[in-house]
């Protein structure tokens, strides 16, 4: 068998590669197997059969198998030859194709060519015949660019969007720039002469204001329709609150940081003033050239109550003793005032009365008109030092206030700057936010210990001058009993 084999494979040499050479051989293993299979059998059915298997019917049986073998072989080799052939057509076919495909792209190469040149040709043309026209639409296009820009950031178009039918110039704007951009396409004179109408409207309505219903962002989310009242271009109030135009939603958003009721005052009077009688009626206005970019700055500044409490607790207590300095320069100045009420009425009778100091002082005269000068001196000595007190009591505290008041603030900024520069050693100086904290207290306790001093100290100067007229006062009257007591000693010698 292995001898048919080898005698097999030479034929093949002739119609396969190298590459094929090894299946023909496992082909032909295969088959000889095969083959020798019923050539077994068959040896078995004949020792069954008779019991003995000579010579010539092995022979016979060798014959038989070798026969069948090369039928087969034949079979198979001219399926091969037709697969082949098969191949072969299809390579050709493909090959036909692949310059058919090439004849085609050099063709459409071709008309490419000739078609980019006639465009270009075209284009040359239509410059041409443009002429003037050309530089026209590229300001055309400029001037569209420009007016959709401010379009889009206006707050007249809050008042458009509610409406509609007249809802559309942004689309319109968006088509004519493209058209005048485009080098296949001109604007037309209606698209010409809307542009301008829309450019007209919008100087027109910047100058008036209106009343409308809009959609409204509130501060939480939601969004609910209110009745809008629009100064020009410039403001949009609702409810006596500030708005500003979103150019993201198209939408007006409630400002959640209202500037204060001193602008938002004037913002409740217009609406009403609007409401009652129309356009007719005068009302004082903040206006906002930026159009809601300074509202939203002073809506994040600082108020009062925020910037005491960027003061800390030295703030606090500055502001305490400032408080205290005044109530006790007001207590001052009534008790001084009333004091001076009753030492004009005692000046101005003859009845004396100790509910004052100067009717003391005169009782004091009283009880020793008999003594000499210079004991009566040192009695009424003794009386003006006893009142002083009662004159001058707490307004050394005024003064104290106004010098420990600057003390503290000057506390606050150095504790203030410690934590600037703890928090700059953690933290470097990238972000000025981390050490905006540590410097507001050091400039707040500052401006509150100032705060503070300056009026104690004009209190303390009032307060005081008011105390030392009252004692001059007694002591102008001590020195005139003292002159008339010596005037009569003085006559009696004589």
């Amino acid at each position: 068998m292995s001898t048919y084999i080898s005698e097999c494979i030479p034929q093949f040499n002739m119609n396969i590669s190298k590459k094929a050479k090894s299946l023909v051989v496992s082909l032909c293993v295969s088959a000889a197997l095969v083959c020798t299979s019923p050539l077994s059998f068959a040896a078995d059915d004949l020792r069954g059969g008779t019991g003995n298997l000579d010579i010539d019917s092995l022979l016979n049986l060798v014959k038989q198998g070798q026969s069948r073998d090369n039928s087969e072989f034949n079979t198979r080799m001219k399926r091969f030859n037709a697969d082949k052939q098969q191949q072969q057509h299809l390579l050709n076919k493909a090959e036909n194709q692949r310059l058919s495909l090439e004849q085609e792209s050099e063709q459409k190469e071709g008309q490419f060519a000739i078609n980019e040149t006639d465009i270009t040709n075209g284009q040359e043309r239509l410059t041409n015949r443009l002429g003037s026209l050309k530089e026209l639409f590229g300001v055309l296009q400029q001037v569209a660019g420009d007016s959709k820009g401010i379009f889009e950031t206006s707050l007249i178009t809050s008042e458009l969007n509610a409406n509609p039918a007249i809802s559309d110039r942004q689309i319109f704007l968006d088509d004519l720039i493209k058209t005048a951009g485009s080098s296949s396409q001109l604007p037309s004179i209606k698209e010409l002469e809307q542009l301008w109408f829309e450019m007209q409207r919008e100087m027109t309505l910047s100058g008036k204001v209106s009343s409308y219903q809009a959609d409204v962002v509130l501060p939480t989310g939601d969004t609910v329709k209110k009745q809008v009242v629009r100064l020009g271009s410039f403001n949009a109030i609702s409810d006596g609150n500030y708005l500003t135009f979103d150019l993201e939603s198209q939408k007006l958003v409630e400002l959640a940081d209202q500037p204060g009721s001193r602008y938002n005052g004037p913002a409740a009077d217009l609406e009403a003033a609007q409401a009652i009688d129309g356009q007719s009626n005068f009302s004082g206005f903040w206006i906002d050239p930026s159009r809601g970019q300074l509202l939203k700055i002073m809506g994040q500044s600082a108020g009062l109550s925020e910037r005491i409490d960027q003061g800390g607790v030295v703030g606090y207590i500055i502001l305490s003793l400032a408080i205290i300095g005044v109530l006790l320069a007001i207590w001052r100045m009534i008790e001084l005032t009333t004091e001076t009420a009753r030492m004009k009425k005692q000046m101005n009778s003859d009845e004396i009365n100790e509910d004052n100091s100067l009717g003391r002082i005169m009782k004091v005269y009283q009880k020793n008109g008999d003594a000499d000068v210079e004991t009566l001196e040192l009695h009424l000595s003794e009386a003006i030092s006893a009142e002083v007190p009662s004159l001058t009591r707490g307004i050394n505290w005024i003064k104290i206030i106004s010098v420990v008041a600057p003390l503290l603030g000057l506390l606050g900024t150095v504790t203030g700057m410690i934590d600037v520069f703890e928090t700059m050693s953690l933290f470097g100086t990238g972000d000025p936010k981390l050490m905006a904290g540590g410097i507001s207290q050091a400039l707040i306790t500052t401006v509150l210990g100032l705060v503070a001093a300056i009026p104690c100290v004009f209190l303390h100067t009032m307060t005081n001058n008011r105390s030392r007229a009252l004692i001059t006062i007694l002591e102008e009257r001590a020195t005139g009993i003292l002159a008339r007591k010596s005037e009569q000693l003085s006559l009696a010698k004589a």
